[in-house]
């Protein structure tokens, strides 16, 4: 919510030993620091002393560190780009134990949970033909997840135990053992720590995502209209945040649809949207007023209840159909990006027109509504300004470019729309929550 430039930086990973393709940010992916920027990623991940292998989500590898190329003498180029297993042979004894690991990659995959699996042996290739070293390892397998939560990529981690477990079979004999305390308490101990996180994540997703399911519904199709929504939280973990959208009919028959921003990404954030939004959504309804007229209402009924929130919003009441199918847009802006109408012959426009105080600020000045005519192909755009702020680029700079990109990508395809303006426009990660809604007039009535 500032016009203030900021710096756009993009990472450039160096080849991984061998020939391994370049592993790469998005250009839009902010470094927390100049120094930071200055890190060569692919670097540190060679460096790690703990062999690892980054896969895809079909198990090809896509990166490996030195760790794990030295514990096989392999170069980069016989790994990169296969099956995880098909660069390198190991001992037919270990089939088994192999397809655990596979297993439990799978299961990464299908649950988003960290796996842990160990002590296990999995032999490495001696010197001599036919020659089989004995390794134990505890292996981690642990999910990467990309902005929409699903699970993207994947870690797997080997830690080489072969000293300890070896060193605890000798000592053991006589306790008939495989494995003495050491090993078992170093195992139980990565386990055990590893569970508790696990579990305190899943806790705090799942009440994530039950608040994101309860807040974010689902939104009214009336008829005549065609509204779709899409949301993209800042915050992988938690997957909702400070904005929000909502559209909803009122007791005159007329939709109402709405996109805010409240200052913050988390749980906090969250709950206050929520708070807000159900205050407005009564106000309303009921209330019967334009839009200026409820966020005026929404914004004194917040402050006698003690909803303490700061917020960003735009607010478009869609009106019923004349004969002609054309309907009067009524909208109001709250320090919020304005609108873009693509209209039905292809063309689109910045809505902007005077842009009011925040939601939460407080002031006896009144707001403004605004008003257009909208017609059958017409199509009303609201968005947050995740859509569009970057770092290094004026916000103005951006609104200017937007109708151009809305124009193209709305003359490929109208359905698609608001999934083709996430991927032109925004990075895999990004720092701000998303909030989109797109409201169509309909040609005809039943038309979906």
């Amino acid at each position: 919510m500032t016009d203030d430039a900021r710096d756009v930086t993009s990472g450039r990973a160096r080849a991984a030993r061998g020939s391994a393709p370049r592993t790469e940010r998005p250009a839009d992916d902010a470094s927390p620091s100049p120094a930071a920027d200055r890190l060569d990623y692919r670097a540190v991940f060679a460096a790690l002393s703990a062999p690892k292998v980054l896969l895809s989500p079909d198990l090809t590898v896509l990166d490996v560190n030195d760790a794990y190329l030295d514990m096989l003498g392999l170069p980069a180029t016989a790994l990169v780009g296969r099956p995880l297993n098909a660069g390198f042979a190991f001992s037919p004894a270990d089939d088994e134990r192999v397809a655990r690991v596979v297993d439990s990659l799978r299961r990464v995959l299908q649950t988003g949970r960290i796996d842990l699996l160990g002590p296990l042996r999995i032999d490495v290739p001696g010197d001599r033909p036919d020659e089989w070293l004995e390794r134990h390892w505890l292996m981690t397998n642990i999910p990467v997840f990309d902005a929409s939560g699903r699970v993207a990529a994947l870690v797997h981690r080997a830690e080489d135990v072969t000293d300890i477990v070896l060193t605890s079979q000798r000592t053991a004999t006589d306790q008939q053992i495989g494995l003495d305390a050491a090993v078992v308490d170093h195992a139980l101990h990565l386990g055990s720590s590893l569970g508790r996180f696990q579990e305190s994540f899943d806790r705090e997703r799942r009440a994530a995502l039950a608040l994101q399911d309860s807040i974010l519904t689902p939104p009214a199709q009336p008829e005549g209209l065609r509204i779709d929504v899409r949301y993209r939280p800042a915050s992988r973990e938690m997957h909702v945040g400070g904005d929000w959208y909502d559209a909803f009919e009122l007791s005159c028959g007329c939709t109402l649809v709405v996109v805010g921003d409240v200052v913050g990404h988390d749980i906090s954030a969250a709950a206050t949207m929520g708070q807000l939004r159900g205050v407005m959504r009564g106000v309303a309804y009921e209330s019967g007023d334009s839009p200026a007229g409820i966020l005026e209402r929404t914004e004194r009924a917040a402050d006698g209840l003690g909803i303490d929130a700061v917020a960003t919003v735009a607010a478009a009441l869609v009106g019923l159909p004349g004969p002609t199918g054309d309907r009067t847009l009524t909208w109001v802006s709250a320090g919020h990006p304005p609108p873009v109408m693509v209209r039905a012959d292809g063309s689109a426009e910045l809505l902007a027109r005077h842009n009011d105080r925040l939601l939460g600020i407080g002031s006896d000045a009144s707001r403004t509504d605004h008003t257009t005519l909208v017609h059958p192909g017409d199509v009303l755009l609201l968005y947050t300004d995740g859509l569009v702020e970057r770092r290094g680029t004026r916000l103005r700079e951006a609104l200017d470019r937007l109708p151009g990109v809305v124009e193209e990508l709305a003359g490929r395809s109208r359905e698609d729309l608001l999934d083709a303006l996430l991927a032109r426009l925004v990075p895999q990660t990004t720092e701000d929550d998303i909030a989109l809604v797109s409201v169509e007039v309909l040609a005809s009535e039943g038309a979906r």
